[in-house]
């Protein structure tokens, strides 16, 4: 009966050896279950509040730059002033490309309006010891202000009379040839300025051009 009560006392003290030993596996999943959970928050922590990111983004920083482990700002200076040294902003020696040709220098003096004006109609009368007739039409041409052509249109009627009585006193040879026609321009423009001195006490009338000529 002594033998049988001292082998039953191990199979009682067996169940208690189960129970620590599932207490002891159970706090150690509690455990690594929660450092498990405490690294995860670090990991998942904001690059400032989380010193391993920072660590990992320090070590991966090269990739945001050159190459060097230069800051990526410093690479994209050295990249944008490599042009200025040489290639295709400047020669092999760093200087500046030319800025290409330069043309003739703005003239800085006051520029003046020039005015035309063209008489309507056509000017026709016979030449002197000709039967032919010619027929003309002329222009002019003013720097002064626009009081000149009011003029002019003003003593429109004085002004053609005075042109065709010039005109019917030309042969055809006076009226034949650059040169000739350009002799007769000279005429008629100082007839007109001479008319408008009588009349208004000031011509202006700078330039006097012939626009057609025709002889029939």
């Amino acid at each position: 009966m002594a033998a049988e009560a001292e082998a039953q006392e191990p199979k009682k003290k067996l169940p208690i050896v189960k129970i620590l030993l599932m207490t002891v596996g159970a706090i150690v999943l509690v455990g690594v279950g929660a450092g498990a959970a405490i690294l995860f928050n670090k990991l998942t922590k904001p690059a400032d509040e989380n010193p391993l990111a920072i660590v990992i983004e320090r070590k991966g920083a090269p990739a945001e730059g050159d190459g060097h482990g230069a800051p990526a700002e410093a690479a994209k200076d050295e990249h944008a002033a490599a042009p200025a040294a040489g290639g295709h902003g400047g020669d092999a020696h760093g200087a500046a490309a030319p800025a290409g040709p330069t043309g003739k220098p703005v003239p800085s003096k006051e520029q003046f309006v020039t005015t035309y004006f063209e008489f309507p109609g056509n000017f026709t009368t016979n030449l002197r010891g000709s039967r032919r007739f010619a027929q003309m039409s002329v222009a002019l041409a003013t720097q002064y202000d626009k009081k000149v052509i009011e003029n002019v249109q003003k003593h429109e009627v004085a002004i053609r009379a005075e042109v065709l009585a010039l005109l019917a006193e030309q042969t055809e040879t006076d009226v034949i040839g650059v040169e000739n026609r350009k002799k007769l321009q000279v005429l008629i423009r100082e007839a007109i300025n001479k008319l408008l001195n009588e009349r208004v006490k000031f011509g202006g009338v700078e330039d006097v051009y012939i626009t057609a000529l025709v002889l029939q």
